[in-house]
């Protein structure tokens, strides 16, 4: 009989990154999100992910602010559909597969799709993703521009 061997590993989701990469380090937003630990459960048949939340953020939160740049996720000239991060050299989708904590954003209103990041200053509503099949913890939704 073949016994399964389970492969468990626990992370904070941006462990690898050190505090100084942070461009907006001082905003607490991004260290709350750094205490997210994503635990992968593997085995030769299956494969899923845990998440543990900070008690401030574990039921979600309604009113969530958080600063970064605005990365739009696909190319059309105005988009609600954004990922924020707190570093350019942190985006999953600007520089190496090597990248820290980002939030998949998704704006009240649309905002014209530039070739440039835009930093900005979000309000919204922070929902947690508990689905076993995603290392993605969080979304925030209906977010609005606090600083343009």
């Amino acid at each position: 009989m073949r016994r399964a061997t389970l492969l468990t590993t626990t992370f904070p989701i941006a462990a690898a990154l050190p505090a100084v990469a942070f461009a907006d380090a001082a905003d607490p937003a991004w260290h709350l999100l750094g205490q997210i630990e994503v635990t992968e459960h593997e085995t030769a048949d299956s494969w899923s992910v845990t998440k543990r939340y900070p008690s401030e953020i574990a039921g979600g939160v309604d009113r969530f602010e958080i600063s970064g740049y605005l990365v739009p996720v696909g190319w059309e000239a105005e988009t609600r559909d954004w990922m924020l991060v707190s570093d350019l050299g942190q985006c999953p989708f600007c520089g190496s597969g090597d990248h820290g904590t980002a939030i998949e954003v998704q704006l009240a209103d649309p905002l014209p799709v530039t070739e440039d990041a835009r930093h900005a200053k979000l309000s919204g509503a922070l929902h947690l993703v508990e689905d076993a099949d995603t290392m993605q913890a969080v979304v925030m939704t209906g977010a609005t521009l606090l600083d343009g």
